[in-house]
């Protein structure tokens, strides 16, 4: 046999053994953990590179409790608030109870209380208040845009993120379809909002929110209420 020969059955059990190897790893011995694989990791539509939101350095945690509609804890340690949504105040010390923020807190709850999550993060990872700033996964649902697409909170847009677009799109269609916090009954949704709300106003505010809703009545007289000519 050649030197040439014995070169190359060399390399050809050489490439062998690696392969054996090789896969042996990733299926015994690489470290696995269920939830990344339920992770569909998605970004906005024509966002640079340089902006895409990125993966969490460990793959799952578990929510130890929830504090609100948009603030968890979990089993580390961390306090995390959900990136681009806003929900109704629970434990503000300085703003009563807003109407809508138990039921929000109590979605967000029953979303993700006790469940496995998976974090992914967009710009600076801590707020001003050290919480960790991300998306939140429960499987494949994006628990903050869920949460504005079923009524719960606005899409919170001071900050731009990847995915403000199709938060913003969530709550026009929750807005469309009045759901929750765009709900039009008398006991639920904005009005009964506004009329909470109106104590909170300043003089101006009210004279103002007075004066609309007058505008409102005359234009919109209520079933046995004379109509008022508008002025042209």
């Amino acid at each position: 046999m050649g030197l040439n020969d014995k070169y190359v059955r060399f390399l050809a059990v050489f490439t062998a053994i690696l392969t054996v190897g090789l896969v042996a790893y990733r299926f015994f011995l690489w470290p696995y953990n269920g939830c990344e694989d339920n992770v569909e990791w998605q970004t906005g539509q024509d966002v640079p590179f340089s902006t895409q939101p990125e993966r969490s350095d460990k793959t799952c945690y578990t929510v130890k409790r929830v504090i609100d509609g948009d603030t968890l804890v979990l089993d580390n340690g961390d306090t995390v608030r959900l990136i681009g949504v806003d929900t109704p105040e629970t434990k503000h010390p300085e703003i009563p109870v807003q109407r809508f923020g138990k039921e929000a807190s109590e979605f967000t709850r029953r979303m993700a209380e006790g469940r496995e999550v998976t974090l992914e993060f967009d710009g600076p990872r801590e707020g001003v208040y050290g919480r960790k700033l991300a998306y939140v996964f429960v499987g494949k649902t994006l628990l903050n845009v869920k949460i504005i697409r079923r009524g719960y909170g606005y899409a919170y847009t001071r900050f731009p993120h990847a995915r403000m677009a199709e938060f913003i799109e969530a709550e026009r269609q929750a807005r469309y379809k009045q759901y929750g916090l765009w709900n039009y009954s008398l006991t639920d949704g904005r009005i009964a909002n506004l009329a909470k709300r109106y104590e909170q106003l300043s003089k101006e505010g009210k004279m103002l929110l007075e004066k609309t809703w007058d505008q409102l009545l005359k234009k919109y007289p209520g079933p046995g209420e004379p109509e008022t000519e508008t002025e042209q």
